[in-house]
């Protein structure tokens, strides 16, 4: 049997960045050894001194509301549940525009990752969701993190990135893995970073919608 190898994925629901690393790192854990946990980071947070207008308030909100629903999933059926839920909003919203504070599509997405839609209302009543959320986030912030997608391998520090702009898929997502696997634990490496020349290729954005992260 092969030994799996561990990784934390560190998202906010919101970002567009995020779900295509997420994306890849599904298509990685088909073609390498890999395990992914999908953990919380919280925008608004990291945002909150920089006196962001209304939009951005609207978009950290909405953000908060689908985590605390993800939290409510995790505590009823574990990490994979919490991925599950996801994947379903990343799709809805992400790929399709729909607003990640919406009840039914958080309902629909609870039932598509199998789980009770009355988690909505479970998140939204219980002050300990939210609690749990940004201890979640305070951790690994606490650590050096400072935005998303970031990645944790092993003991290693938490690695911002890598950012891609499709989906990859296949050999060439392990091929990618490869490489930044060896970055993430490299004693001695701090930054790499290339000029951003496009919107994600997802959905919403190739329709024409305005971009918010």
């Amino acid at each position: 049997m092969t030994n799996l190898t561990d990784l934390s994925l560190h998202i906010d629901p919101a970002c567009p960045w995020a779900w295509l690393t997420s994306r890849w790192l599904v298509e990685v854990e088909k073609v390498r050894p890999i395990r992914v946990t999908t953990r919380l980071f919280v925008l608004a947070q990291i945002n909150q001194d920089k006196d962001p207008d209304e939009r951005h308030l609207r978009f950290h909100r909405a953000s908060e509301t689908a985590m605390r629903v993800m939290v409510a999933a995790r505590r009823a059926g574990g990490d994979a549940a919490l991925a599950r839920v996801y994947t379903e909003l990343g799709e809805a919203h992400h790929e399709h525009g729909e607003p990640l504070d919406d009840d039914a599509v958080l309902r629909r997405a609870l039932v598509a990752a199998g789980l009770d839609p009355a988690l909505v209302d479970t998140a939204a009543a219980d002050p300990s969701t939210n609690e749990e959320m940004l201890a979640e986030h305070r951790a690994i912030a606490a650590r050096g993190a400072f935005g998303v997608p970031t990645l944790v391998l092993g003991d290693a520090p938490p690695t911002f990135g890598p950012c891609v702009d499709a989906r990859i898929t296949g050999e060439a997502a392990g091929e990618l893995w490869d490489r930044v696997s060896w970055l993430l634990t490299a004693e001695h490496f701090y930054e790499l970073k290339r000029e951003r020349t496009q919107r994600p290729g997802i959905g919403r954005y190739q329709a024409g919608a305005g971009a918010t992260a």
